[in-house]
């Protein structure tokens, strides 16, 4: 698995990109499940009815990647994996956070560093988000909260998440649901 997700990210194989985005098709199910058991007993509906998964979510979005490291790169596999389930269930896929600025590979920094280096890293395309939050462009107005699925490849520290959750966070007039769905833990 690690070789797999070797040759996608620093080796450039894209063609990869389908296979690892749908290995976190099941993921995403599951987790899907996990809300609509949790909305049916909030509700107290004890009795899961077939649910449609894009009725549970509002938009994806993703980890960005600074245009240093995509013309190295040549992609955003974050950016990719995330595609992929957004086509997959017919999921808004939004481009909701910008990389503020370039900083070193985080596989080569220790959990403090990681930390360190996040804060301020992201900015949220507030254009979008205002889009995301308005009521008369949600096919589900009665739910209050905005529900997102942020996608990345790799789960370390969780500093990374945590960034782009708090900026997003930081900038909604709503309550925000923010999902943290990765393909690997590190």
């Amino acid at each position: 698995m690690r070789a797999m997700l070797a040759l996608y990210k620093y080796r450039g194989n894209e063609r990869l990109a389908p296979l690892l985005g749908d290995m976190l098709l099941p993921v995403i199910e599951a987790m899907t499940a996990e809300i609509a058991e949790r909305q049916n007993a909030a509700s107290g509906n004890a009795k899961i009815s077939k649910w449609k998964l894009a009725d549970y979510w509002d938009a994806v979005t993703y980890v960005p990647i600074s245009e240093e490291r995509a013309s190295e790169r040549g992609f955003n596999q974050a950016e990719q994996l995330a595609s992929h389930v957004a086509k997959r269930y017919r999921l808004q896929l939004l481009d909701l956070l910008v990389r503020a600025r370039h900083s070193e590979k985080q596989s080569f920094k220790t959990r403090s560093e990681r930390m360190r280096d996040t804060r301020s890293l992201f900015s949220v395309n507030v254009g979008l988000l205002r889009i995301l939050l308005d009521p008369a462009s949600k096919a589900q107005p009665s739910r209050k909260t905005i529900r997102l699925l942020l996608i990345d490849d790799i789960y370390t520290t969780g500093s990374t998440a945590e960034a782009c959750s708090q900026e997003l966070h930081r900038l909604a007039k709503r309550p925000l649901e923010i999902y943290i769905l990765t393909w690997a833990r590190s």
